[in-house]
């Protein structure tokens, strides 16, 4: 007789191979309502997660947008500052070339009016725009033949943008690389032969002279261009620059295309051509510019005006000398109005609208693309209009002048005003 542990009889029972009977375990799953609730609360949870992330993904780009918008308008604005400090320089000397009212001057203490005057007189009349050092245009662009005209290819905020342009002089015998004798195209000013002339003031190193030597059969050695061989040129030469804005293209990290403006130039080392122009600062979609002119007692800026007003003033006498218009700038306030490179990253309000900005002529800007828009502001000063820079009204003597030294330190005041839309 086997021996079986008892069972209730009260349990369903089975019998065993072992010939007992033995109590049948039951074996429960979940229902379907259960497995229902348990997917939904999974689906909550991966929902809650993937919107998490998109939200942090969506505030870090904006923050990104924007940092990358900052670094954009201070740039821009630091470059234009350097080119406003060095605008009217003329190298302590200099060597200048005759001209109709002028003889030939070497080793003199010459002022950038002066010189420039004489480069017109000797037949670079495409300088006399730029005889002040600076020259500018409200609302409207500057073309290559060096005069104001309206914009054809920029619309909304960037179509009353101004323009403006620099000139200064530069002895450099440093490489086009590293030197300041680039145009801001990095294109050598020495090679221009038609606006300032500068190719006729460049100045040779003479040869061993031609025929070949009759003894030694040795051909002579032609003369060589001094700026060829690492030497400063014989007169220094003349830089001219236009800055402007201009339609641009931008492709983002996505590949989408947006369509926007950049801040651009053209200089007279590729002789102001129109096509040779080159893309500085991209979003750029603004720039203004007013200009302040000198108080005769002080020097100090007394007002600040458009660059049409300082075209129409009348000279001015201060002291033993007559100042233009231009030559009495003595400070550039610059106003650029900067975008962020993707849309959809504004910082918008309770109702979802983006935020407005006021734009550099005081007026509301808001856009329907979701772009970040920040206004940039700094004035700075043209360190050589600060002295006794401007010669006689005659130009030609040789008598010394004080120039102040090109500096790199722009900057008098400096006020940013940021805004979302």
């Amino acid at each position: 007789m086997s021996q079986c542990p008892p069972v209730m009889r009260s349990v369903r029972l089975t019998w065993s191979a072992g010939g007992c009977w033995q109590a049948r375990r039951h074996q429960r799953g979940v229902t379907l309502v259960e497995l229902m609730v348990a997917i939904a609360i999974n689906l909550v949870l991966v929902l809650a997660a993937t919107l998490l992330y998109l939200n942090t993904r969506g505030t870090q780009k904006s923050v990104d947008e924007r940092g990358a918008m900052f670094e954009s308008g201070q740039f821009a604005l630091e470059l234009l500052g350097r080119e406003i400090a060095l605008a009217g320089f003329y190298p302590v000397t200099g060597t200048e070339p005759a001209s109709a009212s002028q003889g030939f001057q070497t080793s003199v203490r010459m002022t950038f009016d002066r010189a420039a005057a004489q480069m017109v007189q000797a037949g670079a009349t495409g300088v006399t725009a730029y005889q002040g050092g600076l020259f500018g245009c409200v609302g409207q662009t500057l073309t290559e033949s060096h005069a104001c005209a309206p914009h054809t290819s920029t619309t909304g905020t960037a179509a009353g943008s101004d323009a403006f342009a620099v000139a200064y002089f530069t002895s450099d015998a440093m490489s086009v690389a590293v030197g300041q004798r680039a145009d801001c195209t990095r294109a050598d000013v020495a090679l221009d032969a038609t606006l300032a002339l500068n190719t006729t003031r460049l100045g040779t190193v003479p040869g061993t002279g031609a025929p070949a030597n009759a003894t030694t059969g040795t051909a002579g050695k032609p003369d060589k261009v001094r700026t060829d061989m690492g030497l400063p040129p014989a007169s220094p030469l003349l830089v001219i620059n236009q800055y402007f804005l201009g339609a641009s293209t931008f492709t983002s990290e996505s590949g989408s295309k947006i369509n926007t403006f950049a801040l651009k130039c053209r200089g007279n080392g590729r002789n102001v051509k129109f096509g040779d122009d080159i893309e500085l600062v991209p979003g750029v979609e603004q720039m203004v510019l007013s200009y302040g002119l000198k108080d005769l007692t002080s020097g100090a800026p007394v007002r600040y005006v458009s660059a049409s007003d300082v075209s129409a003033l009348l000279p001015v006498q201060d002291g033993d000398q007559t100042l233009t218009g231009w030559q009495q700038v003595v400070s550039v306030r610059v106003c650029l109005l900067v975008r962020s490179l993707s849309n959809n990253t504004a910082v918008r309000n309770a109702a979802g609208k983006a935020l407005s900005v006021t734009d550099c002529r005081g007026n509301a800007v808001s856009r329907t693309d979701g772009a970040q828009v920040r206004t940039f502001e700094r004035v700075f000063s043209v360190k050589n209009r600060q002295g006794n820079t401007v010669g006689p009204a005659g130009g030609g003597s040789t008598a010394p002048t004080p120039t102040p030294t090109p500096t790199t330190t722009t900057t008098t005041t400096s006020a940013d005003t940021a805004g979302a839309v």
